[in-house]
């Protein structure tokens, strides 16, 4: 295991379904330890989605159902509260053995974490544009992406998520996003971080009918007089990143990528993560690297397939 990262057993705090979003599918599981290692947005846990000590089945039926390996999840946001408890946010949906487990997770229960893993986001200096771009499962490193620059003081900050549907979209609003995709103080961002923020879905069921590039677009019309250096930061599908990688490079934005990837281990023993990275020392002009300790956020221009 890394040396920066650590193994914990914690106790869950709130397994709290987002009805207070226009979603009613993903949950947020909110964790308090006494103390865990720093972390930046962009890094991830590696959850144990199974009981500590295996449950006994019940006379004549079969063994248990749990999943082998731990399941990867961005850390969604993180803090510390008043008695120095550390406290950490992942975002979940029930769509297999691992997550249905999460699912069914109470307050109180234990859980066993591993991490912080992966290279964060790279934050550059205050007077730069920031655009925060997320798509489904990639909202989550962004949220707490957003609660670091507030911190940090930076107020040009543009925040643009999306989703398939509204039924999708997980993260709470304070009203409606526009239509016209023009964004807005819409979104409640941890740490109450003032951005303003665009929301698209595939089926227009609110916000911008669309998808991400399409609001980015917009948010491009309406600063098309200011010349100040722009940084886009972008997790998602891999669709999602390369529409966002081919719209940055044309416009001479900067752009981290966060992609994803399945992850056995989290910390670059099962190669099971590459991805391929430019490298004009190599013939083939790349070569191959880890999602999970070379990445998970690489620059745009490091990646050879986006």
């Amino acid at each position: 295991m890394a040396d920066s990262a650590a193994q914990r057993v914690c106790t869950v705090d709130a397994v709290v379904q987002c009805t207070f979003a226009p979603c009613d599918e993903h949950i947020t599981i909110e964790c308090a330890l006494r103390s865990f290692p720093d972390s930046s947005p962009g890094q991830f846990l590696q959850l144990r989605c199974g009981d500590l000590v295996g449950d006994r089945p019940a006379k004549g039926r079969g063994p248990v159902r749990q999943p082998f390996l731990r399941r990867p999840f961005s850390i969604a946001d993180r803090w510390t509260d008043d008695d120095g408890s550390q406290h950490l946010v992942v975002i979940s949906r029930a769509i297999g053995v691992g997550t249905g487990w999460l699912d069914r997770l109470r307050p109180g229960q234990v859980l066993n974490l591993s991490g912080p893993f992966g290279r964060p986001f790279r934050v550059p200096e205050r007077g730069t544009s920031l655009v925060l771009v997320g798509g489904g499962v990639g909202i989550p490193p962004l949220l707490y992406l957003a609660r670091r620059l507030q911190e940090l003081g930076h107020e040009d900050v543009t925040v643009i998520f999306g989703a398939t549907t509204r039924n999708l979209f997980p993260v709470p609003l304070t009203e409606e996003p526009r239509a016209d995709g023009t964004p807005m103080c819409c979104v409640r961002l941890p740490g109450n971080a003032p951005y303003a923020a665009a929301v698209t879905t595939d089926d227009g069921s609110f916000g911008l009918r669309g998808v991400v590039t399409d609001a980015l677009a917009v948010w491009e019309r309406s600063r098309q007089s200011q010349r100040s250096s722009t940084t886009v930061f972008a997790c998602g599908p891999e669709g999602m990143l390369r529409a966002v990688a081919g719209r940055t490079r044309e416009h001479g934005f900067a752009c981290q990528l966060c992609i994803e990837r399945t992850m056995g281990c989290g910390f670059g023993t099962c190669l099971s993560c590459v991805t391929r990275v430019r490298d004009p020392s190599r013939d083939p002009g790349w070569r191959w690297a880890l999602t999970c300790s070379d990445g998970p956020v690489f620059e745009r221009d490091a990646l050879f397939d986006y």
